[in-house]
């Protein structure tokens, strides 16, 4: 028997239970690439001062916790009872990745002292069921960091990361437990801890340092996010329209100082920070007008205005986040009917991309854009259930991949449908491009020419497919999809001469 066990036989060390709170609270407002890496890892911190006084503590209870360990011996991190409470909820935060770490823990004590003996952490899962979830948590993280370059400032992917994750997530109305990234990478519904924690996480893979920011009084949580040498609030919540409007994401709490934040109608108040936003550069920008995803194609950003208190109203603008420069590249003359001879104030396009190509929702229609030549032509029309007669519209539209659906509704105030329309136009050739398709209700990462998926393009890959069309083997459906380089929508011998000639350099 050690002289510890000795010592809890002799003393009887007490044992407390802990249950920390979520924060969820939401607005009351109505309203392609392999994966990014970054050189170096972002920071994430929370109470900051706090958390280095107990800087040697955190690696011992993360590799404890990354091995599901059930009790962790801290006796020798001196931290105090009074502290443990704090310090736990301040792992949590600052490690988003540990998704599967409860809230609620238990510690043990010595009634004679103030120092915590062991910590007994709560799992939601266990170990089999994390490597399940985990993979899911990094395929959704590579599509979202496929988004991002390095030819982007740092402003630009916090801005694209912030609009996937605005679309992409709808605020959960009814069950406040879904409050980590698995929530809002996943299974994409979540409270507002579960949106500041995976907008940290994945701003922390693209290099950006952050903080995450709590206002116990507003039961809310958000970001900050460090830019050049100064910080900023974001909060993608409130950016986030409720009801879920799909294919819309606001601007309005991006890239906010203190001041401002604090003096919107909507206010952030009483929330206790380790940086202060003092920087006013982007409080009075015009990217807080844009309601729409802001789209990268070939280093410029797209989107649009759709408030008619905005001179820019129904247009979609060439935008530099940076400079604040604007530049009118269409105007989308459109009404929403409100029944009778009634129209909606506001426009309610989207604007998605699929390889270089803008697509945009009128009230019953889709358009494609080419920014290079302003050409503008019809995708889709005749969309089913969708007129005025009908009362229902298209209120914004998305792109899953590379599958098409328009928001269905008869109120741009009203619960949208996601309507399937159709699959974009891929192109002609795309052999050696990575894009992103949907299926089986799955969005899947593709390499074209990649015949037989082992990540590389050659020789092996154009034979895959003489065997596979002789019969010698089987493909599965990514890599006959993999394999269509010219979308004809069959396997032929001349897509492996496409591949042929793409290795030796001839395309």
């Amino acid at each position: 028997m050690n002289e510890r066990t000795k010592k809890r036989g002799k003393f009887a060390a007490l044992v407390l239970s802990v249950m920390l709170v979520v924060s969820c609270v939401v607005s009351t407002g109505v309203f392609t690439t392999s994966a990014y890496t970054a050189q170096k890892q972002g920071k994430i911190v929370y109470n900051k001062a706090f958390y280095d006084a107990y800087g040697d503590v955190d690696s011992k209870i993360y590799d404890s916790v990354k091995n599901f360990d059930e009790e962790i011996d801290v006796s020798s991190l001196n931290i105090k009872k009074s502290d443990v409470s704090q310090f736990f909820y301040t792992f949590v935060l600052v490690h988003p990745e540990l998704f599967y770490l409860n809230l609620g823990f238990s510690y043990s004590y010595f009634p004679s002292g103030d120092k915590i003996m062991d910590i007994y952490p709560s799992y939601t899962i266990d170990k089999s069921e994390y490597e399940t979830k985990k993979k899911s948590i990094d395929k959704e993280t590579e599509r979202i960091l496929s988004l991002v370059n390095d030819n982007m400032t740092d402003s630009e992917k916090a801005l694209v990361i912030h609009d996937e994750l605005a679309i992409m997530c709808e605020y959960s109305t009814s069950d406040y437990s879904k409050a980590g990234i698995y929530d809002s990478l996943v299974d994409k519904t979540s409270v507002c801890q579960g949106y500041a924690l995976a907008y940290s996480y994945l701003l922390s893979l693209v290099g950006i340092d952050s903080e995450i920011v709590v206002s116990d009084t507003m039961n809310h949580m958000w970001n900050k996010v460090h830019i050049g040498d100064a910080w900023y609030n974001v909060d993608v919540t409130w950016d986030d329209p409720v009801n879920d409007r799909p294919g819309h994401a606001q601007h309005t709490y991006f890239l906010l100082s203190d001041t401002a934040i604090q003096n919107l109608p909507s206010s952030h108040y009483d929330y206790t920070i380790s940086y202060g936003a003092n920087s006013t550069k982007y409080d009075n920008y015009e990217i807080h007008n844009f309601d729409t995803r802001l789209c990268d194609i070939n280093g410029d950003f797209y989107g649009f205005v759709n408030s008619y208190s905005s001179i820019n109203k129904g247009s979609l603008l060439k935008y530099d986040l940076d400079s604040n420069a604007c530049e009118k590249k269409l105007t989308v003359d459109e009404k929403w009917s409100a029944g009778g001879n009634a129209y909606w104030l506001n426009t309610f396009m989207s604007l998605e991309k699929y390889n270089d190509t803008l697509y945009f929702n009128t009230s019953d229609a889709v358009y494609s854009y080419e920014v290079e030549t302003g050409r503008q032509a019809v995708v889709a029309t005749d969309i089913d259930g969708v007129s005025v007669s009908s009362g229902k519209l298209c209120y914004g539209m998305v792109l899953k991949g590379d599958a098409m659906y328009v928001a269905v509704s008869d109120s741009p105030n009203n619960k949208a449908t996601l309507q399937y329309v159709k699959r974009v136009d891929r192109g002609k050739v795309a052999v050696g491009m990575t894009n992103y398709i949907l299926l089986d209700n799955s969005t899947e990462k593709v390499l074209y020419g990649d015949c037989n998926s082992d990540g590389k393009i050659d020789i092996i890959d154009a034979t895959a497919i003489q065997k596979a069309i002789v019969g010698l083997i089987s493909q599965s459906e990514i890599q006959r999809i993999s394999a269509d380089v010219n979308f004809d929508s069959d396997i032929t011998i001349s897509d492996a001469t496409i591949i042929q000639k793409y290795i030796v350099g001839l395309i």
